[in-house]
């Protein structure tokens, strides 16, 4: 699926986003990031029949159960460049999920990189994921650095025998593990610049030794025997490039691929703009992917 090449609600956005002057990672100040996306992170939601914070498998999770749910859970790893983000700031996004698919999200707050650099988030992923007990599909979900661990975790889950995982929704994901792609050489988007990827690769992974680890760069991993993907993409994305290529990769190792395209999106607009078109058109992919390959596993069982 695509989205419209005309887009002027997203343009507008976009250069409104260009005009400004935000903080950026490249001062140094992740405090200052932290707060600042705190800030502009969506508030409210969608009411849930239960929210509760715990722990699984010794790490945070907030723990989202709507109205009506059916069996089924989908396991949440926010963006933020392995370094900035929180659950508090997924709130919104983790909700509406909820609320669309009808099935329990589980949130998880991973440690953060520069004080906890990696492997330190996937660590907290794995071991969240390969504690849970879920009665129905489990799908794991996560933008740009959070579809990173996502698709980290598949392939764990995987070489380890399990859990069983349904489906993996990767949203502009961050995969080949360096900042040298097409699209991040094409041109300078509004959000997340490639300066400012780089800066966030060096906080989460300080030592070049550790990029070519396929915890860090999927890409290079092995890919055949994985879930079906959903890879969700925006083509004013620096990530763009790399994720097409992820899924074109998934696709030749076997592994069934749904793509959706918004070409005048860009980082970020999923979680950031949710009342966008876009971003309606992104969720309603999603929750046609989930409801897809969670009905084929009820036939199959």
């Amino acid at each position: 699926m695509t989205g419209p090449a005309i887009d002027p609600e997203m343009d507008a956005i976009a250069a409104a986003m260009a005009a400004g002057t935000g903080p950026s990672i490249l001062s140094g100040d992740v405090g200052l990031i932290r707060a600042v996306l705190s800030q502009l992170s969506p508030k409210g939601g969608p009411e849930m029949q239960g929210v509760e914070d715990r722990e699984m498998g010794g790490v945070s999770v907030r723990d989202y159960t709507p109205f009506d749910a059916v069996p089924g859970a989908i396991v949440l790893f926010h963006g933020g460049g392995w370094t900035v983000g929180s659950v508090d700031d997924y709130d919104h996004f983790a909700r509406s999920l909820a609320e669309s698919t009808r099935y329990r999200v589980f949130s998880v707050d991973y440690r953060l990189a520069p004080e906890n650099p990696f492997p330190a988030a996937v660590e907290d992923a794995w071991n969240m994921v390969r504690s849970i007990e879920v009665d129905g599909p489990l799908f794991l979900l996560g933008d740009s650095a959070g579809g990173n661990l996502s698709a980290v975790v598949a392939q764990l889950a995987r070489d380890h025998g399990g859990p069983a995982i349904d489906g993996q929704i990767l949203i502009y994901p961050s995969v080949a593990g360096d900042a040298d792609s097409a699209s991040m050489n094409a041109f300078v988007p509004p959000v997340m610049k490639r300066e400012e990827i780089a800066a966030y690769y060096d906080l989460y992974v300080p030592s070049p030794g550790d990029r070519a680890d396929i915890r860090f760069a999927p890409l290079s991993g092995r890919l055949d025997g994985l879930p079906p993907a959903l890879v969700v993409t925006g083509g004013q994305d620096l990530f763009a490039d790399e994720a097409t290529r992820y899924a074109d990769a998934l696709e030749r190792a076997g592994v069934p691929v749904a793509r959706h395209e918004e070409p005048r999106a860009f980082h970020a607009f999923l979680t950031l703009f949710p009342n966008t078109q876009a971003a309606a058109r992104s969720r309603e992919a999603i929750r046609a992917f989930i409801a897809a390959n969670g009905q084929r596993k009820g036939e199959s069982a």
